[in-house]
C-alpha cells in the first residue's frame, strides 16, 4: 500500500515548490515506493466543480502537505483560499491524518506576508509542527526528511540512516575479526601510525562507533557487516557490485561477466582484477626505457567505485552498482543518484553523503578524503594519463560516472605515463644490441631467433643466444619452441 500525499499551495506563487514535491518522490527509489503525490495540476480537464474535486483528493490523502509563501490566494464564497480549505477539511476528516508544513522565510519575514496568510499562520502554529526552508534545494531536503521520518514511524524503513542502523538479526558471532585485523595493519600503514592494542571489540564499539548494544546483546551495524562480515550477503542482500566487459560499445553481448558480494575490501580487490584483465595493457620502447601502458588509470576508476559504495542507496532493492567496460568506455552507475542539494554541475569540492558511517571507514584509511576531493581526484588522474576528464551525469535514479578511453591511440599516452610505470633498461644492464632487438619486438611486433639476432648486429650465435636468454631471463621476452628453431617474442 503506498501512502498518498496532497500538495497544497498557491498554485501560481509556489508553482516550482509544488513540483518539487512530486519530482523528489519520483526520482528517489525509496520514496517513489511508499508514496503516491496528487497535484492538481495533473487532472484532466472535466466539466465538475474544481473546489469537490480537490477536497475529495484531500479527504482520500494520508498526508497533508501544505507551503506557505507570502500571499494568501484567491477566496471563494466562503472566504478562504484554496489552501486553508484544504487545510481545514483534512483537519476534519482526517484528525489523526500527518499535516506537513513547510514556510518559505525565516520569521524576520513573517511581517511581509499578507494580512489573510498570517491569520492562516497563526491558525497552524496552533495545531501544527512547521518547517521554514530559505530556497527549493533546502526545501527539498526538508521534504526528504520529513517523509523519511514519516517512514520511520510507520515501521516501513529502519530507524535512522541504513548505515547506522543495528542488524538485529545477528549478532557480534557474524564479524570476521581477522578482517579488522587486516583493515589495522592498512590503516596503520597509510596514516603511518601504530596498530592500536586496543581489544579489537574496543575498537568496533568506541573508536568506529559500528557495533551497539542492543538490549544487552552486542549486534553489529549494517556498516559493519559490509566492511568486515564474515558473509555480509546472507543478511544484507543489496549490496552486491556487478561488472561486465562487453563486445563493442554497446550491452549487446558480454565477452565477461560477474557478480561481486562479501566483504568491502574483498569486493574492491575482485573488482580490480576483472578491470584489469578485460582492459589493454600496452608497451612502447622510448629510447632506453620500456612503458607499459594501461588504457585507464585504476586509481581513477577505483575512486568512483569507491564513491559508489559510500554513497549509494541501500534501501533501493534489486539494484546493484554497475560497472561496465566498452571498447570505448567505462561506466560506473551508482543507485540512489544525488541528493538534494548538489549540482551535477557543481560537484568538486561539495560534499554531501546519505551514508557518514561508512565514508568514516574509508576516511580511516584515507581511501577517501573529507572534503569533496574525489570528483577532481579522477579529473586529475584521466588528465594525467592523457585522457579526457570524466563526465558525471544523472540517469533516472542512476548517478554515472563516464571515462573515456584512447581507443586505438592507447600508444599515443606513452608521454603522460608516469615513472613507476617505466623500466629504465640500462639500469637493467641491458646493453644497446638487446634494448634495438626489444624495440623491433614491442614496438613492432616481430619475432625474432637466433639467426635474425646475428644478422641485424653482426655478432656470433653465442653472443646472441647470450644476449636473447639474457633478455628472457629478465622477464623481457617470452620463448617459444626449442633448440634453433626457438623464436624470441614480447
Amino acid at each position: 500500500m503506498k501512502y498518498k500525499i496532497f500538495v497544497s499551495a498557491n498554485q501560481k506563487e509556489l508553482s516550482e515548490e509544488r513540483f518539487a514535491v512530486k519530482d523528489l518522490v519520483n526520482d528517489n527509489a525509496t520514496l517513489r515506493q511508499f508514496f503516491d503525490v496528487f497535484l492538481f495540476e495533473d487532472l484532466p480537464a472535466k466539466g465538475k466543480s474544481p473546489s469537490l474535486t480537490y477536497l475529495k483528493h484531500v479527504s482520500n490523502s494520508d498526508i497533508y502537505l501544505g507551503i506557505l509563501g507570502f500571499e494568501y490566494g484567491n477566496k471563494d464564497e466562503d472566504g478562504l483560499s484554496a489552501t486553508e480549505k484544504e487545510f481545514r477539511k483534512f483537519k476534519k476528516d482526517k484528525p489523526n491524518g500527518e499535516s506537513l508544513i513547510f514556510v518559505k522565510g525565516s520569521s524576520i519575514d513573517d511581517n511581509r506576508r499578507t494580512k489573510d496568510l498570517q491569520e492562516f499562520f497563526q491558525l497552524i502554529r496552533t495545531s501544527c509542527i512547521y518547517k521554514r526552508f530559505k530556497n527549493i534545494d533546502n526545501f527539498k531536503v526538508q521534504v526528504l526528511n520529513s517523509l523519511i521520518s514519516f517512514l520511520d514511524d510507520k515501521g516501513n524503513v529502519g530507524k535512522g540512516p541504513f548505515d547506522r542502523v543495528v542488524c538485529r538479526e545477528t549478532d557480534y558471532s557474524s564479524i570476521d575479526e581477522k578482517e579488522i585485523k587486516d583493515f589495522l595493519q592498512n590503516r596503520a600503514t597509510k596514516l603511518n601510525v601504530q596498530v592500536p592494542k586496543t581489544k579489537i571489540k574496543d575498537f568496533l564499539v568506541n573508536t568506529l562507533q559500528i557495533v551497539k548494544k542492543d538490549n544487552d546483546i552486542l549486534r553489529p551495524t549494517n556498516t559493519a557487516l559490509l566492511f568486515f562480515g564474515k558473509d555480509p550477503s546472507s543478511i544484507i542482500t543489496n549490496h552486491e557490485i556487478r561488472i561486465a566487459r562487453f563486445r563493442g560499445t554497446t550491452r549487446s553481448e558480454f565477452i565477461d561477466s560477474q557478480e561481486i558480494t562479501g566483504p568491502i575490501y574483498k569486493m574492491l580487490g575482485t573488482v580490480e582484477s576483472f578491470f584489469l584483465r578485460n582492459t589493454r595493457l600496452a608497451n612502447k620502447i622510448v629510447e632506453f626505457k620500456r612503458v607499459d601502458i594501461p588504457e585507464y588509470p585504476f586509481e581513477a576508476i577505483r575512486e568512483a567505485i569507491i564513491n559508489a559504495i559510500a554513497h549509494r542507496d541501500y534501501n533501493r532493492r534489486g539494484a546493484p552498482i554497475m560497472i561496465s567496460i566498452f571498447d570505448d568506455r567505462v561506466e560506473v552507475r551508482n543507485p540512489g543518484g544525488l541528493l538534494p542539494g548538489l549540482n551535477i554541475k557543481k560537484l568538486e569540492g561539495n560534499h554531501a553523503t546519505r551514508n557518514e558511517s561508512i565514508c568514516k571507514i574509508f576516511h580511516e584509511t584515507r581511501d577517501m578524503e573529507r572534503f569533496g576531493t574525489g570528483v577532481g581526484k579522477m579529473k586529475n588522474k584521466m588528465k594525467e594519463h592523457g585522457l579526457l576528464a570524466p563526465e558525471f551525469s544523472e540517469e533516472g535514479d542512476y548517478f554515472v560516472v563516464k571515462f573515456y578511453g584512447p581507443g586505438d591511440k592507447i600508444l599515443d599516452l606513452v608521454p603522460s605515463i608516469l615513472e613507476h610505470r617505466q623500466t629504465d633498461l640500462k639500469k637493467l644492464g641491458l646493453n644497446e644490441r638487446q634494448i634495438e632487438a626489444l624495440r623491433l619486438m614491442v614496438n613492432e611486433k616481430k619475432n625474432i631467433t637466433n639467426e635474425i639476432y646475428q644478422s641485424i648486429h653482426k655478432v656470433s650465435r653465442r653472443t646472441a643466444l647470450r644476449d636473447l636468454h639474457g633478455l628472457a631471463k629478465l622477464g623481457q621476452v617470452k620463448t617459444e619452441g626449442i633448440g634453433k628453431g626457438t623464436k624470441y617474442k614480447a
